[in-house]
């Protein structure tokens, strides 16, 4: 009886303290408002208030009548809802509440598992392969519904028949809330094959069995047929992609992230890769659908970054399945279970601390822990009410926040669907006009465009820096996101005249960020990682715009603050005035020995070459290609500098 406590006991552990680790990797704004989140409630109340789902573009006003098929319309009906009733921080409790759900349904799916030393370590993994896509966007309903569907799958095992009309239903709104749902179509046919083959104790079910599998599999197609966009809705999932004209970062390979960075998920994802074929092994006979859907998630998190939360959430439920034949003594599992808990308990408190993220570049590193304040990504909409003139021009990155400030007195010019736009207009249109030449001009006269709304990191600072040098165009906004320039026309000299960015608010806005940092000790927790996130991001909106000398003592400052800041010593690099040189590269050289990005190595060796010291920076690069084997750009400058040495020595 005492050992049936103890085991419940370790159970309630293996379950929470992943689930903890969720919660607070979740308890973070993400990306959300600077990338999709300002559309998504956007269009959320469009369909809430008109009752309809467009089938268009209908945001922009270069391309309205573009087909689009809104795959996750009912996700932004939901999000609109919540953040009615309860703001941004609602949508972030709500974030919080989908992961860490999702994570608890996928580590309960097996009543009595029978290793909980595994379950807690895929859990651990599951909610650090999950923290790359803590943000509020559709996919938590993607996180839901593979959960729920793994769940529903070991209940039909264990003969409950409330799963076959759950997954139904749950398919239904799944395949209105995100594209994903084809994978959750695919399982159930993956389970469908293992009850049609290996029900009961491994005999062919009866014709009558096999009858109600197909019409239950058929209703579930049918149910994903319930769109607004009917089979095209169904079909859409596998030709996305064919006018497909962005490279998006999250589309791809996690290998090709691997020439250049690495992060908590990449680090994570070796070990949950080889927990994973273990369960595929071990699964075949028992539970073959187990094994087929973790493979298949397996190779989609490989071939694609953003798929890897199809891996973290079918993982869990498929370790707790293995047979119990496969299973260590008890007394293993329990030493086992408390070095997990010393794990989980320093993961915990390295989230709390910011360590978890800081150190890591971007593409796709960790969000910051804490809340964040909505008003301010409500700029674009206080400058629109002072008369900021159109037609505007905005940025893929900042394109949704802009159209959620502005609609819909005004329309934008592009957001970050790339399938919303025809293939053609992002390579002849778009991507030319960025580069501030002549197509540029002809677009800018085409379209009338008379105000220019970008992201500072999206276009980054050679573009700021043309704009600030065109007398043509005037800065009137600035601030750790984005900034706003009008044309400096004689209609918009009223409209200057009151917003034109002058020197008394360059100096606030220094001031700002000085009394930002100064604070940042005395902030909860809750508040001090966002608002430090956010001080880094204005010294960089200050280089952008050309005042170096004002960020450089705000980013030493948060260097002292945070000497594990991967981004602040980015900063540095190109801040530094010529006294404080020696001690930038003193920060490049101790980051070097143990890289997060190829990059650091790469300008770390770049200084070494510079200064001379061939044999140095050729040992530099060498150490690096061993953290980032697949560089090319390591491999080049390895080979370039024993290429220079060897004809060092031939002069000689």
């Amino acid at each position: 009886m005492k050992s049936e406590r103890l085991r419940k006991a370790l159970m309630a552990l293996a379950v929470a303290g992943p689930v903890l680790l969720a919660l607070l990797i979740a308890w973070t704004p993400g990306i959300s408002f600077t990338e999709d989140l300002g559309r998504h409630l956007l269009l959320g109340r469009i369909i809430s208030e008109e009752h309809f789902v467009p089938k268009t573009n209908y945001l922009t006003y270069t391309h309205p009548d573009h087909p689009f098929v809104n795959h996750h319309w009912l996700s932004e009906v939901v999000f609109y809802q919540v953040h009615r009733a309860g703001g941004y921080g609602g949508l972030i409790a709500f974030k919080m509440l989908a992961m860490a759900g999702a994570l608890a349904l996928s580590l309960l799916t097996v009543r009595k598992p029978s290793r909980l030393m595994l379950l807690w370590l895929a859990g651990i993994l599951a909610a650090i392969l999950l923290s790359f896509r803590s943000h509020i966007r559709p996919e938590l309903f993607t996180f839901l519904g593979v959960a729920f569907f793994m769940f529903c799958f070991e209940r039909i095992r264990d003969g409950a028949r409330w799963p076959w009309f759950a997954t139904i239903a749950v398919m239904w709104l799944w395949s209105n809330t995100q594209i994903y749902f084809i994978f959750g179509l695919f399982t159930c046919a993956a389970f469908a094959f293992e009850q049609l083959l290996f029900s009961g104790k491994f005999q062919i079910s009866s014709f009558k069995f096999r009858s109600r599998l197909v019409v239950w599999f058929v209703v579930l197609v049918v149910a994903c047929i319930l769109n607004p966009n009917g089979i095209a809705g169904l079909l859409y999932p596998f030709h996305i992609f064919s006018d497909y004209a962005v490279a998006i970062t999250e589309n791809d390979s996690v290998l090709e992230y691997w020439t250049s960075v690495v992060n908590p998920m990449m680090l994570a994802l070796p070990f949950a890769s080889a927990l994973a074929l273990w369960s595929v092994w071990a699964n075949w006979k028992t539970r073959p659908a187990n094994s087929i859907i973790v493979l298949t998630a397996l190779a989609a998190s490989w071939l694609m970054a953003r798929s890897v939360p199809l891996l973290a959430l079918t993982l869990p439920a498929a370790m707790a399945a293995i047979p119990a034949t496969q299973v260590s003594g008890f007394r293993l599992q329990v030493s086992g279970l408390f070095v997990l808990g010393a794990i989980n308990a320093l993961l915990a408190l390295s989230i709390l601390s910011g360590s978890f993220h800081r150190p890591f570049p971007s593409p796709i590193a960790p969000m910051p822990f804490g809340s964040d304040d909505e008003s301010r990504y409500l700029a674009v909409k206080e400058l629109q009410a002072a008369g900021l003139p159109g037609e505007i021009f905005t940025d893929y990155n900042i394109g949704s926040l802009a159209e959620y400030n502005l609609w819909p007195e005004l329309r934008g010019y592009v957001d970050n669907r790339p399938e919303a736009f025809p293939g053609a207009f992002w390579r002849t249109e778009y991507t030319p006009a960025l580069a501030l030449g002549a197509e540029w001009e002809e677009v800018r006269a085409r379209r009338g465009i008379n105000t220019i709304i970008v992201s500072l990191i999206g276009v980054k600072d050679p573009y700021i820096r043309e704009l600030m040098r065109r007398p043509e165009w005037v800065l009137v906004h600035l601030d750790a996101l984005l900034g706003v320039w009008v044309s400096n026309v004689p209609a918009h000299q009223d409209f200057l005249r009151r917003a034109a960015f002058t020197t008394d608010r360059l100096e606030e806005f220094d001031r700002s960020i000085k009394d930002r940092i100064a604070g940042l000790e005395k902030l909860p927790l809750s508040r001090r990682h966002i608002e430090a996130d956010r001080a880094v991001y204005e010294c960089y909106a200050l280089i952008c715009v050309g005042q170096t000398p004002r960020a450089w003592p705000h980013i030493w400052a948060l260097h002292q603050l945070y000497p594990d800041y991967q981004i602040v010593h980015e900063l540095m690099r190109v801040s530094a005035p010529p006294e404080r040189v020696e001690d930038v590269k003193r920060v490049m050289e101790r980051r070097a020995r143990w890289p997060v990005a190829a990059k650091q190595a790469l300008d770390w060796g770049h200084v070494l070459e510079s200064e001379g010291h061939l044999a140095e920076a050729h040992a530099a690069y060498r150490r690096a290609r061993f953290f980032f084997p697949l560089s090319s750009d390591l491999r080049i400058a390895q080979q370039r500098v024993a290429d220079a040495m060897y004809q060092h020595r031939d002069f000689q």
